[in-house]
């Protein structure tokens, strides 16, 4: 319990500190991650890789689960897991530029790929092995465990949105500075708030669209405020850990234990992937049932959206170095790619909808290459 008397005694929240302290036993860690349960990252990334672990453990390593805001807001899911208030935990890596300059760098190419499985696996194995981006989570006082990807961004409005006219002057909720300045190049307004406030800004106005995955119709009840969805592909978003370890923690795992983190998080993040999608299709087909209309999107947001995929190509380079101050980003962009390029080969052939074959591949190409009894230790 070191690390939990050390945050306290800095001055953390004391109900905060005094509700992990009695939580947490020799066998039970606290998880966090801000979104609902319902939702995909949290139900499989959380709740569901939870039960795993725990069977996988025989009862050893149970984590309690803490979904939406109940531990940590969405701002503190980084210094939540560094300062031990949580033991492992998701966070999104653009509420934290300045401590996270290369996942913020890498966020930027959000519009520049399209298949959520090999960017959610390229992201983890970039992470988990390229030597400057383990620098960055040293620095910034976690283990990284592994990522995640969304499905693309979509447009949930309280009215209809068709074209780049329909767009003009509207309110968007980003995430991301790509995102933001695709908004920009439309004439529109891109206002940056977690998602976990996007239901209260479009129920009061002060957005005029959610952006984010249209599973969030039904996992976050947007379609009780946000009445027309538009489906435009607006990019996706990997930024930060799905699970961020505590390094005190993660170090006084056994080896055997650690393998048993790897193992079902291999698992986790293929039931992610296909649980993802069935919950866009699962909303979708609901939908109408909650008065959504759902409409493509016109030729020129289309068209507006692959001219900025293709010009934002040049701004990626520019944005890490002044804004985030890499180097070099060309290499570690390219670093990147290569593991996208990797990783869609790898997953050519694959069944999409078969859990086990994906995370067979999980496994056996990236989780088993690394070693559980050196990886964050050192």
């Amino acid at each position: 319990m070191r690390y939990f008397k050390k945050v306290c005694s800095l001055g953390a929240i004391a109900a905060v500190c005094a509700l992990a302290a009695q939580t947490v036993s020799a066998e039970e860690f606290n998880a966090n991650i801000f979104f609902p349960p319902q939702h995909p990252l949290a139900k499989y990334g959380y709740v569901e890789w939870a039960k795993s672990l725990e069977k996988a453990s025989e009862g050893r390593l149970t984590a309690k689960v803490f979904a939406g805001t109940a531990l940590l807001p969405p701002r503190s899911g980084l210094s939540g897991v560094r300062d031990g208030i949580a033991q492992v935990g998701y966070h999104a890596g653009t509420y934290t530029p300045a401590e996270l300059p290369i996942s913020n760098s890498i966020q930027e190419l959000g519009f520049n790929y399209d298949d959520a499985l090999t960017a959610m696996v390229a992201a983890t194995d970039f992470n988990m092995t390229d030597a400057e981006a383990l620098v960055q989570w040293k620095k910034a006082g976690i283990v990284y465990g592994g990522g995640y990807s969304t499905p693309p961004y979509n447009l949930m409005c309280r009215t209809p949105i068709r074209t780049l006219a329909d767009v003009k002057g509207k309110r968007l909720r980003t995430a991301g500075a790509a995102l933001s300045r695709w908004v920009e190049s439309v004439g529109a307004v891109p206002v940056n708030v977690p998602s976990s406030e996007m239901y209260q800004g479009v129920e009061k106005g002060t957005l005029d669209c959610a952006v984010n995955v249209a599973s969030d119709l039904k996992s976050r009840s947007l379609w009780d405020v946000a009445k027309h969805t538009t489906m435009a592909p607006l990019g996706m978003y990997w930024s930060g850990p799905m699970w961020g370890y505590n390094p005190s923690y993660w170090k006084g795992l056994s080896t055997a234990d650690r393998q048993l983190f790897f193992d079902t998080q291999s698992e986790a993040l293929a039931a992610l992937y296909v649980g993802y999608n069935a919950a866009i299709d699962e909303a979708l087909a609901e939908a109408k049932e909650h008065g959504v209309t759902v409409y493509e999107p016109g030729q020129d947001i289309l068209d507006s959206i692959a001219s900025f995929a293709k010009g934002n190509l040049t701004n990626v380079y520019k944005t890490a170095r002044e804004k985030h101050g890499l180097a070099n980003p060309e290499a570690l962009l390219g670093r990147f790619d290569q593991r996208t390029q990797k990783w869609a080969k790898l997953f050519a052939d694959v069944d999409r909808k078969d859990v086990g074959a994906i995370a067979k591949i999980i496994k056996a190409e990236l989780y088993d290459k690394i070693d559980p009894a050196t990886y964050g230790v050192n």
